[in-house]
């Protein structure tokens, strides 16, 4: 159909379907493929900002541990673990021996057929919250065993023996030292100590023995047996020769009366 005989319906149509070709491209333009709503325009790329870059940093380096010294007994002494307590004045260490104190004589405490005496327990007890389950030092003298077969040894804790502690505690005397006399004047000096106090077993009263005279028997003559009143005594005369005594009219010896 040309232009010439179109008539004003058909340009009224065309002019319809114009404007709806135009609506519809304008629709499509807002929404997207698919219809499912309104495309948002595309905000522009972000503009990555790089981190900035840290200086790598110089780590120091971890300093040597300083090495613990290990501890040494002091010079003449050894260290000795302590594993009981069997009274005021005995211990036994590791490896199964056992110790006395040297020049302390402890109340028994029921151990080594001993009785429990006065001061016994408690004693024991000190001990125990002395050297048990510690790691004590041991000093040796001149003899170094008893007579049971102890090792005898002065014991420190702590730096403070204990031997001397218990002396001056007034909870032992001081025993027999024999040929240990290495500080026989310090242990001494503890017991002293405690006995001047007085303390502990120093309190108890000894009985002081009185002491009894012996009765002195002044020496006495013997007394003559009395002689009756009236008693004639034959008095024996010399004569130039010894004759036996008859019953002569002629006899050697005289009768004397005795007078009374």
């Amino acid at each position: 159909m040309s232009a010439a005989s179109r008539t004003p319906r058909s340009r009224r149509v065309l002019a319809h379907q114009s404007l709806a070709l135009v609506a519809l491209l304008t629709w499509g333009c807002s929404y997207g493929p698919s219809g499912g709503g309104r495309v948002l325009p595309v905000p522009p790329p972000l503009t990555s900002t790089a981190a900035p870059s840290l200086a790598a940093t110089e780590v120091p380096p971890t300093p040597a541990a300083t090495p613990i010294p290990t501890a040494t007994p002091r010079p003449g002494r050894d260290f000795a673990q302590v594993l009981r307590v069997w009274d005021g004045n005995t211990v036994l260490i590791e490896g199964g021996a056992t110790i006395r104190y040297i020049g302390v004589d402890t109340p028994g405490a029921g151990m080594f057929g001993r009785s429990l005496e006065p001061f016994g327990r408690q004693a024991a007890e000190r001990n125990v919250a002395l050297v048990e389950r510690k790691r004590v030092e041991i000093q040796s003298d001149v003899s170094d065993l008893d007579s049971a077969g102890f090792l005898l040894r002065y014991v420190y804790v702590d730096g403070v023996m204990v031997n001397e502690m218990l002396l001056r505690e007034g909870l032992g005397k001081l025993a027999p030292l024999g040929s240990n006399l290495r500080y026989q004047a310090g242990l001494e000096r503890a017991e002293a100590a405690a006995r001047a106090a007085p303390l502990n077993i120093w309190t108890l009263v000894t009985p002081t023995a009185t002491p009894t005279p012996t009765p002195t028997v002044a020496p006495t003559l013997a007394a003559s047996p009395a002689t009756p009143r009236g008693t004639v005594l034959l008095t024996r005369t010399p004569d130039a020769t010894t004759r036996p005594l008859t019953a002569s009219p002629t006899l050697g010896f005289a009768l004397t009366p005795v007078r009374t």
